[in-house]
């Protein structure tokens, strides 16, 4: 009897080191980093739609995780994560372990593009560089522009982002939009008056036009307080940057058959500002629009040096043309 109590003693005892052991070596799987040679930051798509075990086949594949893969689907149903492996483009690493690897998936921290929007930029200029670089569909981008009210052109605030791969239009459009609202509305009460009795929305127009027209910074002031002086006279602001908004392609030098296109944008035929802003401008331009400089000037001409010279008579604006 002594010897078979001892055998279940010590099978017993066998077991349990062995299960011991083993669950210590699968731990050293799952939370140990490991420490190889081959070299990390490796990009891997996880595809819309892929279940935990599509996801595994997929890693293993790729050599993210070896030959303890077989652990990684326990893990997911041991931490209650299995239906919440996130899809999209990761930078993965050989190095990591098997929680790190779930964790990230679970996190969605996926790959991020950093993308700048130029100041001046219109729409489709944003369309056609956020699906260059598989951002967004540029045609559904243009769409939610023009037939959504909520996102307009003038109010994408140009700025450095980063945004995922396939990140979607309206989720971009949200965020340009919720970084105009952070970077303008502490500055300028949309409700507060402004002068010549614009409105918020016609703040917007100037300043688009603004942005187009200025060459840097300290000019921007000094160019508004020319349309607001023309305004308040009824002059036709005539500007250039309205007319080459009609354009296919900007224009060296316009003619005078571009400036005769009939269109409510084209300032040099219509009296006051276009319906639309011409473009997204950046905020010293919207600054500029609601904060003008106080000068007598009507006329501004780029001169050699790059820099506008401002004149408050025609005749001295046609002395100050190169």
């Amino acid at each position: 009897m002594k010897i078979i109590i001892n055998f279940f003693i010590n099978t017993f005892l066998f077991l349990f080191f062995t299960s011991f052991l083993f669950l210590i070596y699968a731990a050293a799987w799952i939370f140990i980093p490991l420490a190889v040679e081959e070299p990390i930051g490796k990009v891997i798509e996880i595809p819309y739609g892929y279940n935990s075990v599509q996801i595994r086949q997929l890693l293993e594949g790729e050599g993210i995780i070896r030959s303890h893969s077989y652990l990684f689907q326990p893990l997911t149903k041991l931490l209650k994560v299995d239906g919440r492996l996130q899809t999209g483009e990761y930078r993965l690493s050989s190095a990591q372990n098997l929680y790190q690897v779930i964790d990230q998936l679970v996190q969605g921290k996926v790959l991020q593009y950093r993308i700048t929007i130029p100041e001046g930029f219109q729409a489709k200029q944003i369309a056609r560089l956020l699906s260059d670089r598989e951002i967004v569909n540029s045609e559904v981008f243009l769409s939610l522009i023009k037939e959504n009210n909520q996102y307009q052109e003038g109010y994408l605030f140009p700025d450095t982002y980063e945004f995922p791969k396939n990140f979607g239009a309206e989720n971009v459009l949200k965020a340009m939009q919720k970084n105009f609202a952070e970077n303008i509305y502490h500055l300028i009460n949309p409700e507060q008056e402004f002068p010549a009795n614009l409105n918020f929305q016609q703040i917007i127009i100037l300043a688009s036009i603004i942005e187009k027209e200025a060459q840097g910074k300290d000019d921007k002031p000094k160019i508004a307080s020319v349309f607001y002086n023309r305004l308040a006279v009824g002059m036709p602001l005539q500007s250039c940057a309205t007319v080459q908004y009609l354009l296919d392609h900007p224009q060296q030098k316009l003619t005078e058959q571009d400036l005769a296109i009939e269109s409510p944008f084209n300032t040099y035929l219509h009296s006051g500002l276009p319906p639309e802003p011409i473009c997204n401008p950046g905020l010293d331009s919207i600054l500029a629009a609601a904060f003008p400089a106080q000068e007598d000037y009507f006329y501004f001409v780029l001169g050699k040096e790059g820099k506008h010279i401002f004149s408050k008579t025609y005749q001295e604006h046609l002395n100050n043309k190169p």
